[in-house]
């Protein structure tokens, strides 16, 4: 019985040639594919066995494996789609959601090696045939035969005979497998991101006799971040993991250092660097492989984080470690998101994140996977509308609470950089007071009227000159950062630098008030002792909470008694333009998504205070076309930013 074991084909070597060596164009792509075949096959345990002396790598499982029959009609075929409908959407056990498609997953490791051989067994029955990109002629039934590997010599190194499973051995690999085992692990765990307790990944470098095995591909990042979001709830299938992944997280990773090195009264707040927010949902119109338009939820679940340090992002690995995956159907669906989604941050370079989006995957919907399952179209609707979803949501507030844990990563470097300069000020107070009132300098001064006039110049300017010379102060409610984040990029391309800008809720650090120095000392200073710049002014962003919290209003009162120039605007209605700020129907309005006129009348705003401040880079027709570039112009929903 085993010499009638005959296996054929249904594509030609044209087909193999141009398919096969182009399909991947790395092992941990390739490695990839044929994991989500044995996960396919309700496998519970992957091996992946590498000889680095030979070049030559085995991935066997213990999945359901295949029969005689199966090989031909199943396996062997090309292109025949795997998931048509319902009931092909989970695998045989019918505990997981089936990851294959195309049906040309198998080709993968003829990108690896000219020869593959493919072993299954199925209750113990064995078959196995060779994969290879030089097939032989048709024979005399006018079909691809490919030789077949006798049933004495199909052996499995890891799996029991007498159950189930596959193997896939390539041999004279051309791509080699990561040195040591601990960068193929990590290599893996980027590429199929979904290892978990009951589906693990073994690695056993052959040559070494090291091994390792993966069932926790995320959790060792989570330990290396500073700051973390997940994204989930109840309804999620993803909701324990993720659960899990939020325990990992190390809340006190700083606050711990600034316990030891400072006493209980000088410590500050602790800041909140985790957060758990809700599964993302939006409901999108979208046309059926039938044709038919049909709703369908859009559900986003999954978690994003930041690198707490360069040294930790910088692992040996085949792949960027700051970057943000979609899975889809438990699989890979693109690695990284984080180019197309880029708000031109430096904090970036620290993202790392998960998610996953199902709905990328439908069975009712055409499948939009690339052919080498490394990307989706990138016109599709759904992948543009995750993609929107996924910066609004979680990149930005990510970057906020790296924002925060820098700060808090640096506050004892902070304090004491503002101390030494409170020091240095005070000795310099001093030596001035110890110069003036020396009798000697007093004659001086009167018998000189040019050298007064040259020390009171030089003492105005001591008040006005100092360590970061502010030109302009936003006086806000915190709660409006994500739209005021817009009107400092607007300030930048207008020619404020970092540096002259105060706005306590920026993300660049200059624009900040101080390393935790009390904010109502720092705005009295600011107040009082830069009442002589004549180019001093404060955009107040006004709205109905402006007058709810104390630190937006004493802002706005020490403005109006000490006369500072200001410059009112408001977020929400006309009517919170209030006294001491009379407003008049061109008072600026910012917001999300404004039409031309409101665009315009912003753009003169700002022109007049860039003006104010000297600033004569931009013209006001300048201003209006930058802004039209920003999320301030244009159909932008509002309503659902505002309410975030």
């Amino acid at each position: 019985m085993m010499a009638d074991k005959r296996y054929f084909v249904d594509f030609g070597p044209e087909l193999l040639q141009l398919l096969g060596p182009n399909l991947y164009t790395n092992i941990y792509y390739v490695l990839g594919e044929i994991i989500a075949n044995a996960y396919d096959a309700d496998a519970k345990n992957v091996y992946i066995l590498y000889d680095t002396t030979t070049n030559t790598i085995i991935v066997e499982d213990d999945g359901t494996g295949m029969t005689y029959e199966q090989f031909n009609t199943k396996y062997l075929p090309i292109g025949i789609t795997s998931r048509t409908g319902e009931e092909s959407t989970y695998t045989e056990s019918g505990e997981r959601k089936r990851m294959g498609r195309k049906g040309i997953g198998k080709l993968a490791a003829l990108s690896v090696a000219e020869r593959v051989k493919v072993n299954s067994l199925r209750d113990g029955d064995k078959s196995g045939c060779v994969l290879t990109l030089n097939i032989s002629k048709k024979n005399e039934e006018g079909r691809y035969e490919i030789p077949a590997i006798p049933e004495d010599q199909i052996h499995f190194l890891r799996i029991d005979e007498t159950k189930s499973g596959s193997a896939i051995i390539m041999e004279n690999s051309r791509y080699s497998m990561s040195k040591t085992i601990d960068s193929a692990k990590r290599n893996i765990s980027l590429i199929f991101p979904f290892a978990c307790k009951s589906f693990k990944i073994h690695l056993e470098n052959l040559t070494t006799g090291k091994s390792t095995t993966i069932d926790d591909t995320t959790t060792d990042i989570i330990k290396l971040s500073d700051a973390l979001i997940t994204f989930s709830d109840e309804t999620s299938p993803y909701n324990d993991y993720l659960k899990g992944l939020h325990r990992s997280f190390d809340e006190g990773r700083y606050y711990r250092a600034l316990q030891q090195q400072l006493p209980p009264d000088q410590l500050p707040a602790q800041k909140t660097l985790h957060k758990t927010a809700t599964t993302i949902r939006e409901k999108i119109s979208l046309i059926t492989n039938d044709g038919k338009l049909k709703d369908f939820d859009l559900i986003i679940s999954g978690w994003i984080s930041t690198y707490a340090s360069s040294k930790d992002k910088q692992r040996n690995t085949d792949f960027p470690v700051n970057h943000i995956s979609i899975v889809a159907n438990d699989k890979l669906g693109q690695f990284d998101i984080l180019p197309d989604i880029s708000t031109d941050r430096m904090g970036e370079a620290y993202v790392v994140g998960q998610f996953f989006v199902d709905l990328l995957e439908e069975t009712e919907l055409p499948d939009i996977a690339s052919s080498n399952r490394q990307g989706y179209k990138e016109d599709d609707e759904r992948f543009v509308k995750t993609l929107e979803l996924i910066k609004r949501n979680a990149l930005r507030p990510i970057l906020e609470l790296k924002a925060d844990a820098t700060k808090e990563k640096n506050y004892v470097r902070d304090l004491e950089k503002a101390n030494k300069a409170k020091t240095s000020k005070e000795d310099f107070d001093k030596s001035i007071k110890e110069v003036i009132e020396n009798p000697d300098f007093k004659k001086v001064i009167r018998d000189s009227e040019p050298i007064k006039t040259a020390l009171e110049r030089a003492w105005e300017l001591k008040d006005t000159l100092k360590e970061t010379y502010k030109k302009v102060m936003i006086s806000h409610n915190s709660g409006d950062k994500e739209l005021i984040d817009e009107l400092e990029r607007v300030l930048h391309f207008c020619g404020f630098e970092k540096e002259e800008i105060i706005y306590t809720s920026s993300d660049h650090y200059e624009s900040g008030f101080g390393a935790y120095v009390d904010i109502y000392d720092y705005l009295k200073d600011f107040f009082v002792n830069t009442t002589r710049q004549t180019d001093l002014c404060v955009i107040y962003v006004l709205n109905q909470d402006f007058v709810l919290k104390w630190d937006p209003v004493l802002e706005a009162g020490a403005g109006w008694v000490l006369n500072t120039t200001w410059y009112p605007m408001y977020t929400d209605r006309f009517d919170s333009v209030r006294r001491p700020f009379p407003g008049t129907e061109y008072t600026p309005k910012l917001a999300f998504g404004m039409n031309a006129k409101q665009t315009h009348v912003l753009a003169n705003a700002l022109y007049r205070i860039s003006q104010h401040s000297q600033k004569s880079e931009q013209t006001e027709e300048s201003i209006f076309q930058f802004i039209k570039s920003t999320r301030l112009y244009g159909t932008w929903n509002e309503s659902a930013v505002v309410n975030e």
